[in-house]
């Protein structure tokens, strides 16, 4: 004998099956009422997707003409029209591409233009100049990962925007002495 929740749960579910097979009976009389129809050349009523797809397309239209919120938005994204009757975007005259920024001399700038470069952030160029300041100046884009917060990646994204002068870093050994070194101090 089932338990009393489990007649309340029988009978959920036979009055859910029951309900479904009402919905579909009244969906095939509603398309045999449409096909009637239009076999009488009479246009049918606009269907659950046509509304539906009307419906998404007025929502599609009134959020292009809305105004943007939040991070990145600018006034000129105000001004947008609708998909329908927009005008044609503004093409730039024939110009040419802007010019690649200068390389930056890492053992030479200051923290404000080293925040120039992609990634570097105030905290990021103080660290780049006390490290400098303390090791002496770096050689090459890959000395830049003793840094703290300079990974490999921002090497690569670096390596064509920066320069390097000055002398050698502590870090490079000065080789092995030359052999008139050793033949000069064998005396």
């Amino acid at each position: 004998m089932p338990t009393a929740q489990e007649r309340h749960a029988l009978a959920f579910l036979t009055g859910l099956a029951l309900l479904a097979v009402g919905v579909r009976a009244l969906g095939v009389q509603r398309f045999d009422a449409h096909v009637a129809a239009a076999n009488a050349g009479q246009a049918p009523p606009a269907s659950l997707a046509e509304r539906a797809l009307a419906a998404q397309a007025a929502a599609v239209d009134s959020a292009a003409r809305a105004p943007r919120r939040g991070r990145g938005a600018s006034r000129r994204d105000t001004t947008r029209r609708s998909s329908r009757g927009a005008r044609a975007p503004k093409l730039p005259t024939a110009s040419a591409p802007p010019p690649p920024p200068a390389p930056v001399n890492v053992n030479t700038a200051t923290a404000e233009e080293l925040e120039r470069l992609p990634r570097v952030g105030p905290a990021l160029a103080r660290r780049i100049v006390e490290w400098r300041e303390r090791h002496g100046p770096f050689s090459a884009a890959d000395d830049l990962r003793h840094v703290r917060g300079i990974g490999p990646s921002t090497v690569r994204q670096l390596d064509t925007l920066v320069t390097f002068s000055g002398r050698h870093s502590p870090l490079d050994g000065e080789g092995p002495p030359s052999p008139a070194y050793h033949s000069s101090s064998a005396f």
